[in-house]
This record gives C-alpha cells, structure tokens and sequence, in this order.
C-alpha cells in the first residue's frame, strides 16, 4: 500500500530535530502532537556555550513560498525553513534569525509586505532564503543564559 504524504509541517519539525541533535545540540520539542508552545517549535541548547535558541519551523514539501506574517516574527527567535522533499529526497534547511527577516522586510516580503490585505498569504520565497542555506551558524548569536 502506498501511503501519501500530507503534513509537512510535523515532518519539517521532526527533521530539524534530527539535524540539531546530529550537530550537537540538545533538543526540546515544543509541539507533540495537539498540544502547541506559543511561539516557538523547538528550542535548542549548545552544551558548550549554554547558549539556548527559540525555533520556529516553517515546512514545504517542495519548493514554493513558505507562509508567514511580518507581523508574527519575533527577532530573538531563528526561523529554519526546511523543504522537506519527497520520500528518498534529502531535506533543504534554511536557517535565519528573524532580526534579520525584519530588518531587510522588503527584501522578504515584497513592496506590499505588511500592508498586503490578507495577512494569512504573506510570505517569502524560498529562493531568497538561498544565501541561508544551512546556516546553522545563526543559533550561535543567541545570548548566554547564564
């Protein structure tokens, strides 16, 4: 039987978990199955530095303009958005603080950007996230906690 693929969005989540901890991190999810955090999806703590990011997940399974809000985006928190892929395609991780979403806005979001009437169709496209690709570098310009 083959089984279709529907939620990205979990996928995305599950496989940023996987890469984070793959790279050292250790991981917390925040949304298991119904219940959600408010803000963020994960959160990811480096054992080195003591240093702990907010995440926020935004999944496709193939390329396309990954939905969200200006006015949503928190500049502490890092944004991976990941192109999850087909089964046996390797997943795209685009890694950005959202400081930097919100400082370049137009860049991001076009002309219209927050004044774009429906703000549930705001979005980027994924080819101006390319010079972010796998750029896991952003969670380490977090504060310290300590």
């Amino acid at each position: 039987m083959k089984r279709e693929y529907k939620n990205s969005r979990y996928a995305g989540e599950m496989l940023v978990a996987a890469e984070l901890a793959r790279l050292g991190f250790e991981v917390m999810l925040g949304n298991i199955g119904k219940h959600h955090t408010e803000h963020f999806d994960l959160a990811a703590a480096c054992p080195v530095t003591g240093v702990i990011s907010g995440i926020s997940v935004k999944s496709l399974k193939a390329p396309n303009v990954f939905l969200i809000d200006p006015e949503r985006v928190l500049a502490p928190a890092v944004y991976v958005f990941i192109i999850t892929g087909g089964t046996g395609a390797l997943p795209q991780f685009f890694v950005v603080r959202g400081k930097q979403l919100l400082a370049d806005e137009r860049r991001f979001w076009g002309k219209w950007g927050r004044t774009y009437k429906q703000a549930s169709r705001r979005g980027i496209g994924h080819k101006d996230l390319a010079e972010f690709k796998d750029n896991w570098a952003a969670l380490d310009t977090a504060k310290r906690t300590s």
